[in-house]
C-alpha cells in the first residue's frame, strides 16, 4: 500500500469513526433530553391538582363531581395547536386519584375506580414520601422500542396533603406518541445533518489529501523520472519537507552528474582529438623534410584543416556540454517560426548556393510555438545544416511547418542518400557521424546529440527516418504554445 493510499486511509477511518460516534452520542443523549422536557411540566401540572383536588379531602366523603365536570369540558375541547409541525387536535391527559391506602377514587378515564394502585410505581413510592413516576403501555402486543415507548402512558404523581397529614396522591398521565414523534423526526433531521456535514468534511479531508499526497506524488515521479535519464527542473514544491526532499534529490543527482559528466567529457575529448592531433604531427613532421612547394602546400593546408577540425570539435562539445548541464528553460518566450528560418537561411545562404540547392519552406509558417530562442534556433539550424551536408548538388531541401491542437511539428527532408540501417541506432550518439557524399570527412557527431537535448529540454522529441527518396528530421514541440 503506497503512503497516499495509507494517508487516505488514516483520513476516511478517523472520519468515519468521529461521525459515527458523533451520531451515537447524539441519539443516546436525545432521547431522555426529550423525556425530560416531556416529564418537567407534568410534575408542575400533578402538584397543581393534587392541591386543588386536596380541598375535597376536608370533607369525610370526597366529591370530585367538579373536577370530572371540568376535565369532561377539558376533552371536548380542539386546541388547534401547532406545536413546531405536529398538529395538536385533543387533550390526551389522564387524571386519577388515590386515597392513602393506594385505592382509586377517581379516574378520569372511568376505568380504575374502587381498583387498588398501590403496587404501582407512581403511587407506591409516593406514598413512601418519593417522587413517584411510572411508564405503562397502552397495549398488550409487544412492540418495537420506538413503538413501544409511543404507545405507553408516563404518570407522574403528587402527594396530597391536609393539615400535614399525607391523605391520598394525585397522579397525571400523558401518552407519549407526541414526544416520540418529536424524537424521531429531531434524530431524522439529526442524521441529515450529520450526513451532510460529513460530506462536507469528507470534501475537506479530500482537498487535504490531494493537498498532502499531490507533492509526494511529485516527487516520486521527479525521481523516477531521473533515474530514468531525464533532465528535468527541480519542481517548486514550497519550502517545507516534501520540497527539501526534492531539493536533496536534484543536488544528488547534480553531484553524480558532474562526477560522471566529467570523467566523460574527458575520455570523449581525448579520444576525439587524437585524430586531429595525430594527422597535424604527421604533417609537421612531413614538412621538415625537402619537398616540392606543391606538396609542402598541400600539408599546410592538411594542418589548417585539422586545426579547424579541432576547434569545431571544441565548440560543439562546449555547446554540448552547456546544454546538457541545464536543468530547464531559462528565458520562455514565444517566438516566430517564420523569422527563425529566415535567419538560418541567411546564414546557410553561402553554402546553399555553392551546392545550387533550393530551401523550401511550407505549411504552417506563421505558427508560433514557446521556448528559449537561442536553443531552439540552434537545433533547427542543425538539422538543416546536415540536410546541407549530404544534399545532392543542385538539389531541394523542404521544411514544412505542421499544427495541430496537441503539438507544433517541423519537418526537414532532404533528397540525399539516407541513413544506413546499421546507423540508424546510434545516430543520436555523441560523437557518432556518417562520411557526407563525394568528400571523406565527417562531422563532428555532435549536431543531432545537441537537438536531442535541446527536446528534451522542451519536453518534445526529434526522430529521423530515411527511405530512398532522402531523410526526414521531425521535431515535435508539444501544444504548451499559444
Amino acid at each position: 500500500m503506497t503512503v497516499r493510499s495509507r494517508i487516505l486511509l488514516v483520513f476516511l477511518l478517523a472520519l468515519a469513526s468521529g461521525f459515527f460516534a458523533l451520531e451515537r452520542w447524539l441519539s443516546l443523549e436525545l432521547r431522555p433530553r426529550y423525556y425530560q422536557s416531556f416529564e418537567e411540566p407534568l410534575v408542575d401540572m400533578a402538584n397543581i391538582l393534587a392541591e386543588i383536588a386536596g380541598q375535597e379531602f376536608d370533607r369525610p366523603d370526597p366529591d370530585f363531581d367538579r373536577l370530572q365536570s371540568a376535565l369532561q369540558r377539558v376533552y371536548q375541547r380542539d386546541p388547534k395547536a401547532d406545536i413546531y409541525g405536529l398538529r395538536k387536535n385533543d387533550i390526551d391527559i389522564r387524571v386519577y386519584i388515590t386515597d392513602r391506602n393506594g385505592m382509586v377514587i377517581f379516574d378520569s378515564y372511568h376505568k380504575a375506580v374502587g381498583q387498588n394502585f398501590s403496587k404501582w410505581r407512581d403511587v407506591y413510592l409516593t406514598l413512601q414520601g418519593k417522587y413517584g413516576v411510572r411508564s405503562s403501555p397502552l397495549t398488550e402486543i409487544p412492540l418495537r422500542r420506538d413503538d413501544r415507548e409511543a404507545r405507553s402512558i408516563a404518570y407522574i404523581a403528587a402527594p396530597i396533603y391536609r393539615n400535614g397529614d399525607l391523605v391520598g396522591v394525585l397522579s397525571v398521565g400523558k401518552p407519549k406518541v407526541n414526544v416520540t414523534q418529536f424524537i424521531l423526526t429531531a434524530r431524522r433531521d439529526l442524521l441529515w445533518a450529520v450526513a451532510g456535514v460529513a460530506l462536507l468534511a469528507l470534501a475537506t479531508v479530500t482537498l487535504l489529501y490531494l493537498w498532502i499526497s499531490r507533492p509526494l506524488h511529485q516527487v516520486a515521479q521527479f525521481a523516477q523520472r531521473i533515474a530514468g535519464g531525464e533532465t528535468l527542473a527541480t519542481p517548486d514544491l514550497g519550502d517545507n519537507e516534501i520540497g527539501g526532499v526534492a531539493n536533496a534529490i536534484a543536488a544528488m543527482r547534480q553531484a553524480l552528474d558532474g562526477k560522471q559528466y566529467i570523467e566523460r567529457y574527458t575520455q570523449t575529448l581525448a579520444h576525439e582529438l587524437k585524430s586531429p592531433l595525430t594527422s597535424i604531427k604527421a604533417s609537421a613532421e612531413l614538412l621538415l623534410e625537402e619537398m616540392p612547394p606543391e606538396q609542402r602546400q598541400r600539408f599546410l593546408d592538411n594542418i589548417q584543416a585539422e586545426n579547424q577540425r579541432a576547434l569545431n570539435l571544441i565548440q560543439r562539445l562546449l555547446e554540448l556540454a552547456a546544454v546538457e548541464n541545464r536543468q530547464g528553460i531559462v528565458e520562455q518566450k514565444p517566438l516566430q517560426l517564420n523569422e527563425v528560418i529566415a535567419e538560418i537561411a541567411d546564414a546557410l545562404h553561402a553554402a546553399l548556393l555553392r551546392k545550387k540547392l533550393v530551401l523550401n519552406v511550407d505549411g504552417n509558417t506563421d505558427s508560433v510555438i514557446v521556448g528559449e530562442r537561442f536553443l531552439i534556433k540552434q537545433a533547427l539550424f542543425n538539422l538543416i545544416e546536415n540536410a546541407v551536408a549530404f544534399s545532392p548538388i543542385g538539389g531541394k531541401i523542404t521544411l514544412v511547418i505542421a499544427r495541430d491542437p496537441e503539438r507544433t511539428t517541423i519537418t526537414v527532408r532532404d533528397q540525399g542518400p539516407g541513413v544506413p540501417d546499421y546507423a540508424k541506432d546510434r545516430i543520436f550518439e555523441r560523437f557518432y557521424s556518417l562520411p557526407s557524399p563525394g568528400s571523406p570527412s565527417r562531422g563532428s557527431g555532435l549536431g543531432l546529440s545537441f537537438v536531442r537535448e535541446v527536446m528534451e529540454l522542451h519536453h518534445g522529441i526529434v526522430t529521423l527516418a530515411s527511405d530512398a527518396q532522402g531523410t526526414k528530421a521531425t521535431m515535435e514541440f508539444p501544444m504548451a504554445n499559444p
